[in-house]
């Protein structure tokens, strides 16, 4: 599923763009991702609301206490008549949909495995598993709560997230053009 684009309309120049974004969000901090709820809840890493990196045009943010499946903006500014042209879109970040990518491939491989082995033995008898009636039921049923996991994730992470684009709109002085 491609990613909604999100164009924004600023009257700064995109230099201004770049200086007002790098002093008014918290550098992202790697670790911070890691961090189980109950220690990002007490950390004190940074004051403001939104964290995020910026790179030359391109930038990316998020929640300052997002966890792992919200909404990452990223997004790229370029010089327009009139001031800048910023366009970006939602998406969870890459190490998280790596993540869930090997989650599903893993999970569903092993349920694959678990059908073949509990089929072998209710019909040759080879008794790999103890009970192979309930090792079967619950490896079929297991394989659509992971891909539902799954797509749920995704979706999770690309819907827009109405605060970042408040921030955006607030912080940079822009109109949503779509």
């Amino acid at each position: 599923m491609a990613p909604k684009p999100v164009v924004l309309h600023s009257t700064l120049t995109p230099e201004s763009v770049a200086d007002t974004l790098f002093r008014s969000i918290d550098k992202e901090n790697p670790l911070q991702a890691g961090m189980p709820w109950f220690v990002r809840l007490v950390w004190r890493g940074g004051s403001r609301q939104v964290r995020g990196l910026i790179d030359g045009s391109q930038f990316h943010l998020k929640r300052r206490n997002a966890w792992q499946w919200s909404p990452n903006f990223y997004g790229n500014w370029e010089a327009e008549s009139g001031g800048t042209r910023i366009e970006g879109y939602f998406d969870l970040a890459p190490p998280v949909k790596m993540a869930l990518r090997f989650m599903l491939v893993t999970v569903l491989s092993l349920d694959v495995i678990g059908i073949v082995l509990n089929a072998l033995d209710l019909t040759a008898g080879t008794h790999f598993t103890v009970d192979p009636n309930i090792g079967l039921r619950i490896s079929i049923f297991s394989m659509p709560f992971v891909v539902g996991f799954y797509l749920a994730a995704t979706r999770l992470g690309s819907r827009p997230d109405e605060s970042l684009l408040a921030f955006l709109e607030q912080t940079l002085a822009a109109n949503r053009v779509r």
